[in-house]
């Protein structure tokens, strides 16, 4: 037999956001999306200010902890985005597309700003756009079905930061930067 310690009044100390939070595994990935979000961007590099929030995606099938690891890192980096996270499903849980006008009308309620009845989807989206415009939010956007969904959300602003989940890759978006997780 040997000698085991037993924690029996279940008091600990961490300093670890990770064992707070109950996340395990994922260091790499979550210290290389971090990089990513203070790496240049491609316009940055070229001399050029940075015309829309930054895009990182978290791809992977299904059950791969895809929205956990993005969960955690936006959890992690919520500080540096005083106006909030805005978190929002692009699918159906049945895989169903969600249409980006209802999209944009759920983040808009969130944001606490009506959005005009009977308004088109690209009235929506402008609407969106101006009430981030000032704004430093993070948009957690998961279960993306493609990069037009995510395209049509983007803020014009460098300073807000897009998390993207999806199963593969989001081409068409700019500069984003992809985690793709085994």
């Amino acid at each position: 037999m040997t000698d085991q310690a037993v924690d029996t009044d279940g008091v600990r100390l961490s300093q670890d956001p990770a064992a707070e939070s109950g996340f395990l595994g994922r260091t790499r990935e979550l210290k290389e999306l971090r990089a990513d979000i203070e790496r240049a961007g491609l316009d940055t590099l070229s001399g050029r200010k940075a015309p829309r929030a930054r895009v990182l995606l978290i791809a992977g099938r299904p059950g791969s902890g895809r929205t956990a690891l993005a969960e955690e890192l936006a959890a992690r980096v919520a500080h540096d985005y005083p106006d909030g996270v805005l978190r929002t499903r692009l699918s159906e849980p049945d895989g169903t597309r969600v249409p980006v006008e209802r999209l944009a009308r759920e983040l808009l309620t969130a944001l606490d700003r009506t959005a005009p009845p009977g308004a088109d989807e690209d009235d929506l989206t402008e609407a969106l756009r101006t009430a981030l415009a000032d704004r430093r939010v993070l948009l957690l956007l998961d279960a993306v079905a493609d990069a037009e969904q995510v395209d049509a959300l983007l803020p014009d602003t460098p300073d807000c930061l897009a998390v993207a989940v999806a199963e593969g890759p989001l081409t068409g978006i700019a500069d984003v930067r992809p985690c793709t997780l085994g």
